[in-house]
């Protein structure tokens, strides 16, 4: 699974703000996949735009890992 969030970001790519689990959750959810943040395995919130592989916790011992691709608004 993959989803594409538009973000604000300056000329050299940094984000204003940053995009944390929540927003990955709000994301996906517009998809139609639910993912609850806490499932997101996210070690610190994403602060430049790129494509970025982050690992789902589905079960204690199922992990799957989704695409998000942050790209300029």
């Amino acid at each position: 699974f993959s989803c594409t969030m538009s973000v604000e970001a300056g000329e050299d790519d940094k984000l204003f703000g940053s995009v944390t689990s929540h927003d990955i959750s709000r994301a996906f959810e517009l998809e139609g996949l639910k993912i609850e943040k806490r499932e997101i395995m996210l070690e610190e919130p994403i602060k430049k735009l790129g494509v970025y592989n982050i690992s789902v916790k589905l079960h204690p011992e199922v992990t799957a890992e989704v695409k998000v691709w942050v790209v300029k608004k």
